[in-house]
């Protein structure tokens, strides 16, 4: 017997023309299959990975609801389906962290724009109390000369 036809053995039992068997029976019986020549080193990763990939495509062409649930189900359990799941989780990681980061660096700056406001109100308050009122237009026009003066007044 020629060795491909001998690895093809297993394979040629899942009819994919769905005469005698439902269709989901049939993707089922070819992941189960395909688990058990991977654990025989029958086919390459390779080759089972794009095997599993044409049965979930014929599963989301021909399923929706508890029989296309029951297929992610057995296809959870596989390589691919841990490979699957392994590029969500670290989506939704990655763009988790875009939104935390975003959401974050906003109110990180609503804040240090009210610090600031603050800080300057009171540099201009303490300005008025000490009538120095000519200085307050200096402060309002010169960002070094009032960095000065927060320090000066321990602002």
């Amino acid at each position: 017997m020629i060795l491909a036809e001998k690895k093809a053995q297993p394979l040629h039992m899942l009819r994919l023309s769905f005469g005698e068997r439902n269709r989901k029976d049939c993707i089922l019986q070819g992941i189960r299959i395909l688990k058990i020549t991977e654990e025989k080193h029958i086919f390459s990763q390779n080759e089972i990975r794009k095997m599993e990939a044409i049965l979930y495509a014929f599963a989301l062409k021909f399923f929706r609801g508890m029989n296309l649930a029951t297929i992610k189900e057995e296809i959870a359990m596989t390589e691919l389906g841990q490979m699957i799941w392994d590029d969500a989780l670290a989506q939704g990681l990655a763009e988790g962290q875009a939104q935390g980061l975003a959401k974050g660096l906003a109110q990180g700056q609503a804040q240090g724009q009210q610090q600031a406001s603050e800080r300057y109100s009171k540099l201009i308050l303490i300005l008025d109390k000490e009538k120095k009122n000519d200085l307050i237009i200096k402060v309002a026009s010169d960002p070094d000369f009032r960095e000065e003066l927060y320090r000066k007044y321990g602002i």
